[in-house]
């Protein structure tokens, strides 16, 4: 198997042996590579400084154009047509995987960055003008557009079955929101980027303060300081919390480590976090990262501002092996 990691300032996609780092070859992907995604036994990969998005397949590099700029995130739709947010265009580009073509496109808020599929619908964030877009892929018609704030900044959007999570990285506030109606929100840690879903928790990393707030999923929203959202004081600067061995670590951004989450939500400040706190020495600051498909107490983890990958074994507390990459090495994929 390999580690598959776009790396935005080389304009490539290396690929890594799970088993060593050995690199096993480069493929020029476009400008800008940020994000992949895998349907069968193809890879599309979004090149942010494109107006196309890459598909490696059969061994070569095909290009699907979307005829606007910037393809950021991807998502699946119900019928497997895979999804594109194009920031630079205004639009939801639809593209069918099996003839590598685009279907059509959806107009939606203006920068739009993630995309989630729920319920056959899917839910378009946009960073410019503080709305989600709820589209049917299918019909290419635009079902809802919700305002949720005329300076949002929507960034991550995530789905669940009681509805769907968008965060405002401007406001540091989680939404949920159904196709009829914005349900409401609560506040997170300054400087939020994406929400991760837990069976029964959605965590949210605040960048700029050092925290992660979980609120639960069955939790009513709009109460600006409910009861049951509770703060962790992780310290550092979260980057992300990434589900592993059990347990929720969070991506830490400065320092060298990647840590779980406290059983308590206490301060916890350099050495005296508590001792339910599990924590692996790296050898650089990690900036996302990816559980093996296998084994979910390995995870492979990219060091964006050190251009290196490590394979990370947290069942054992150690590091398996660190590969140099490209320039800013982005979400790695196994493949």
């Amino acid at each position: 198997m390999l580690v598959a990691v776009p790396c935005s300032d080389d304009d490539c996609v290396v690929l890594l042996d799970t088993a060593d780092g050995t690199e096993r070859g480069r493929i020029g992907v476009g400008d800008h590579p940020v994000h992949l995604t895998v349907v069968g036994d193809r890879t599309f990969v979004a090149t942010m400084g494109d107006r196309a998005v890459s598909v490696v397949a059969d061994g070569a590099v095909h290009r699907v154009e979307t005829g606007v700029l910037g393809p950021s995130h991807f998502a699946i739709a119900d019928d497997g047509d895979v999804l594109v947010p194009c920031t630079g265009g205004d639009a939801l580009a639809i593209v069918d995987p099996e003839r590598l073509a685009l279907r059509t496109r959806v107009g939606v808020g203006a920068e739009p960055h993630d995309v989630a599929v729920r319920n056959g619908l899917a839910y378009v964030g946009s960073r410019a003008d503080g709305v989600v877009t709820v589209v049917d892929p299918a019909a290419a018609t635009v079902e809802a557009t919700h305002d949720l704030a005329s300076d949002a900044r929507i960034q991550g959007v995530e789905a669940a079955a009681e509805g769907v999570y968008a965060v405002d990285q401007r406001h540091a506030r989680l939404f949920r929101l159904t196709p009829e109606a914005v349900e409401g929100s609560v506040p997170v840690g300054t400087n939020p980027y994406d929400a991760v879903l837990t069976d029964d928790r959605v965590l949210v990393a605040g960048r700029d303060d050092g925290t992660v707030t979980a609120v639960p999923r069955a939790a009513a929203v709009g109460d600006d300081d409910p009861s049951d959202r509770k703060v962790y004081e992780v310290g550092g600067r979260p980057n992300d919390v990434i589900l592993a061995d059990g347990a929720a670590w969070v991506l830490d951004r400065e320092r060298s480590q990647v840590a779980s989450l406290p059983e308590h939500p206490v301060a916890i400040d350099g050495d005296d976090a508590p001792a339910t706190r599990r924590r692996v020495a790296l050898p650089h600051p990690t900036f996302a990262a990816v559980p093996a498909p296998n084994d979910d107490a390995v995870v492979y983890v990219s060091h964006y501002d050190d251009a290196a990958v490590s394979a990370v074994d947290i069942g054992d507390g150690r590091v398996v092996w660190t590969a140099e990459t490209p320039d800013h090495p982005f979400e790695p994929a196994v493949i």
